[in-house]
C-alpha cells in the first residue's frame, strides 16, 4: 500500500469554513489511513488579503479538530519555512530556470484589455482565455514598454499540440488537449507567485504524493503537471472531490448555511461531531457509529468518494452532535458546560449532578443555561399550553400533593402511589402535570431524580405555585 504524504494549503484570508475542513479532514484520513503523513503550508503570497490572525486561527482550528499535522508550521525541520511569503527565493530560482529555458515571458495586457477580449470571445460562443498576444513580443517590444514604466507579468508557455493526461483517484483517467489551455501567469506584477506556480512548485519540493482538492481546482491540473514536467519535478496523484454546497445547491457560504470553526465552537459544537459528520459528506462510511479520527481514518476509502455534489445539512450535522453530547461521561459533560453552569446553577447544586439528571435534554450549551433559568426560577414559569394543564388537574390535585409530601418523610414512588389512591388519578393523567411543576418540561429525566436535585423545599414552593394558579 503506498503510504500518502497529504497536505492542507489553506490561504489565510479569512475564518476556516466547513468546506475547507472538509478538504483538510480527507487528507488528514487520507494519510493516517496509509500510516502516511500530514502536512500543513500556509500559503499567502496575495499580501494585500492574507493576514497574520487568519493564519493563527488556521491553527488554533486544526489543533481544536486534532487534525494535527506531522509536518508544517511550528514543526519546522531541515530549515524548511512552509510559509510561501517566506519562500520568495525559492520561487526566484526557479523563474529564473524557465525563463532561461524561454517558458515564461512578460506581458503587458492590462486587465481592461484583457476583460474586452474575454467578452468577445464569449460573445462569438467561445472559451474566454489568453490569445498569446505577447508570446513572441521582440526585445524591442518588451523595452519600450518598460521605459514607460509598465510592470509585466509573467506568463508560462503550454506545449501545444500535445495532450496532458492524468489518473484522478476520483474521476478517473482524464485528458486535456493543450491547445485549449492557454499561457497562465506564473508570477504576477509585484513580483509574487500565482497560486498555480508556488503551489505545484511546493508540492513536488515537500514530496507530497496526495493533492486532494476540490473538483473546481480540475482544470488547474494539467497547467500546472506541463509547469513540472518542464522543470523535470515530481508529479503528485490528484484527487479531485465533489463540491460541498449549500442546501440551495449554491457553493457554500454563510449564507446557505456555512459556519465559520470560530462560531461553531462559540456555539458549543464537539470537534468529534464536526469530524463525525464531514466524514460523511461524499464520502460513504456504512453505518451511524460514533467514531474517534483514528478510527474514522480505517474507514477512510478515496474509493468511496462520491463523485456528486453534497449539500449541507443542518439536521445531520446537530445528530452527530447529539451522538457526540450522549458519549461524554457526567464529568465530561460536567466539565463541557462548565462555563455556562459557573453563573448560572445554585451554589450548593453540584455541576455534575445536575448534568447527570437533565444530560438527556441538553446538546449545545444554551440548552444548559435554559434549563437552569426554568428549573431552578423563584417562580412557576409556563407557557400557555402547559399552565391550561396544570389548571386541569386542579386545586385540589395539587393541595394533595402539599398534604402528603409534607407529612412525612417517603420515597418519590411512594408519594406517587398515595397520590394516586387519594385523587384517583393515573398516568399520564398525574405524571405530565408533576412533571410541568418540577421542571417545566413535559418530558424528560425521571421525576424523583428532578426531585432530589431540586430539593425538598422547593418541591413544596411548586406544589404551592401550581395549586394558588
Amino acid at each position: 500500500m503506498t503510504k500518502y504524504k497529504s497536505r492542507f494549503c489553506p490561504s489565510p484570508t479569512g475564518l476556516m469554513h466547513l468546506g475547507n475542513l472538509r478538504t483538510a479532514l480527507f487528507s488528514y484520513l487520507a494519510a493516517e489511513s496509509t500510516k502516511g503523513s500530514f502536512l500543513l503550508r500556509i500559503e499567502d503570497t496575495d499580501l494585500d488579503r492574507s493576514k497574520k490572525e487568519y493564519a493563527d486561527s488556521i491553527l488554533e482550528d486544526l489543533k481544536w479538530m486534532s487534525l494535527l499535522w506531522h509536518e508544517g508550521p511550528e514543526k519546522e525541520h531541515d530549515d524548511v519555512n512552509y510559509f510561501q511569503s517566506e519562500r520568495k527565493e525559492i520561487y526566484e530560482r526557479f523563474y529564473k530556470t524557465l525563463k532561461e529555458k524561454d517558458l515564461i515571458y512578460p506581458c503587458f495586457m492590462s486587465e481592461e484589455e484583457l476583460k474586452l477580449i474575454r467578452k468577445t470571445q464569449l460573445a462569438s460562443g467561445k472559451p474566454p482565455r489568453y490569445p498569446g498576444t505577447w508570446s513572441n513580443a521582440t526585445k524591442e517590444e518588451i523595452d519600450q514598454e518598460l521605459a514607460k514604466g509598465k510592470k509585466p507579468v509573467f506568463r508560462f508557455r503550454i506545449p501545444r499540440d500535445t495532450n496532458i493526461n492524468f489518473s484522478d483517484l476520483v474521476k478517473g483517467e482524464q485528458s486535456f488537449d493543450s491547445n485549449d489551455l492557454d499561457d497562465f501567469i506564473v508570477k504576477k506584477e509585484d513580483g509574487s507567485p500565482t497560486f498555480m506556480f508556488a503551489n505545484a512548485i511546493d508540492d513536488s519540493l515537500m514530496d507530497i504524493n496526495l493533492v486532494l482538492r476540490g473538483e473546481d481546482h480540475l482544470s488547474n491540473t494539467p497547467r500546472q503537471i506541463a509547469l513540472l514536467q518542464s522543470l523535470d519535478l515530481k508529479e503528485p496523484e490528484f484527487c479531485h472531490i465533489a463540491l460541498f454546497t449549500g442546501s440551495d445547491g449554491a457553493p457554500l457560504s454563510k449564507r446557505n448555511g456555512s459556519l465559520s470553526l470560530k462560531e461553531m465552537k462559540v456555539m458549543g459544537y464537539l470537534p468529534q461531531a464536526i469530524s463525525n459528520y464531514l466524514a460523511r459528506v461524499g464520502h460513504v462510511i456504512s453505518d451511524n457509529e460514533l467514531r474517534s479520527l483514528e478510527e474514522l481514518s480505517k474507514e477512510f476509502d478515496l474509493n468511496t468518494i462520491s463523485t456528486s455534489p453534497s449539500k449541507f445539512d443542518m439536521d445531520q450535522l446537530n445528530f452527530w452532535q447529539n451522538k457526540s453530547v450522549e458519549s461524554l461521561s457526567d464529568e465530561e459533560l460536567s466539565v463541557f458546560l462548565e462555563e455556562n453552569l459557573e453563573e448560572k446553577l445554585p451554589k450548593d447544586i453540584s455541576h455534575v449532578h445536575f448534568t447527570k439528571v437533565f444530560r438527556s435534554c441538553i446538546v449545545f450549551p444554551s440548552d444548559c443555561e435554559t434549563l437552569v433559568e426554568q428549573i431552578f426560577s423563584k417562580n412557576l414559569e409556563l407557557d400557555t399550553e402547559s399552565m391550561e394543564v396544570i389548571k386541569g388537574a386542579g386545586k385540589e390535585f395539587f393541595s394533595s400533593c402539599l398534604k402528603i409530601y409534607n407529612s412525612e418523610e417517603m420515597g418519590w414512588k411512594d408519594f406517587v402511589n398515595k397520590l394516586s389512591e387519594l385523587t384517583g388519578k393515573k398516568g399520564k393523567d398525574i405524571f405530565l402535570p408533576l412533571r410541568l411543576t418540577l421542571s417545566g418540561l413535559s418530558s424528560g429525566p425521571e421525576l424523583d431524580e428532578v426531585a432530589d436535585l431540586i430539593g425538598r423545599e422547593m418541591v413544596l414552593q411548586r406544589f404551592k405555585q401550581a395549586r394558588d394558579l
